[in-house]
């Protein structure tokens, strides 16, 4: 009897393992698929690194007229931004508030991708143009190029919003997130200080936006 019960069971249990392996067709036409799609994906994605590198080209042609226009972009304009657009908006944006802007070396940015100097201030801002929240780890970034930089303080800055991990984590160690509608309240307070003292040539024909024109003795 004990012996009739584990041939049922074994019985059972092969035939749930035939059950679980995938059929020779189901294979044959995953691999198909596959096949298929895959010059399709190809050539989203070439056409995709195309566009993107024509804009770029046409970005770096346009100069510093191009980043000062940047200004006149409202927050659906930020979002569809690629980031290293969003991290000259920035840079454009801060030296309207009144710092020397600087953006770092990409290959070895160590988590900053803007300096702000100001008399007896040296700030690292990390850009985050997202669609989604913005985790802890950005937190931990900037946090840990502080040091590296001889920062005094540090920022993460997005056109989304941060997680609680990531408020708890900056709160804890001083460092300043600005969200989406901190972001909006910057831009609206420069775009009418300079409609109102600025002409359009004047700041086209500035030249002082770098640090070491400004601040020598920071860097």
């Amino acid at each position: 009897m004990i012996m009739k019960k584990k041939n049922v069971n074994f019985a059972e249990n092969k035939n749930q393992e035939e059950k679980k392996k995938p059929s020779f067709a189901r294979r044959f036409f995953s691999i198909l698929f596959l096949i298929i799609l895959s010059p399709v994906f190809l050539l989203y994605f070439f056409i995709k690194w195309i566009v993107k590198t024509v804009k770029k080209n046409k970005w770096e042609k346009e100069g510093k007229r191009g980043k000062l226009l940047l200004l006149s972009a409202d927050i659906s304009q930020i979002d569809i931004m690629e980031g290293y657009e969003f991290e000259e908006y920035l840079k454009t944006l801060f030296f309207y508030e009144g710092f020397a802007t600087e953006t770092t070396i990409k290959a070895r940015d160590f988590g900053a991708d803007i300096i702000l100097v100001a008399p007896n201030e040296k700030i690292i801002v990390q850009a985050k143009r997202y669609s989604k929240a913005v985790g802890v780890k950005s937190v931990q970034e900037i946090l840990g190029a502080v040091p590296h930089y001889r920062a005094t303080g540090a920022m993460v800055v997005t056109n989304s919003y941060f997680t609680q991990s990531a408020e708890t984590l900056a709160k804890e160690n001083n460092i300043r997130l600005v969200d989406r509608d901190e972001l909006i309240e910057i831009y609206t307070r420069v775009k009418e200080k300079l409609q109102l003292s600025t002409r359009e040539s004047e700041l086209v024909d500035k030249t002082d936006m770098y640090i070491e024109d400004r601040f020598p003795h920071m860097i």
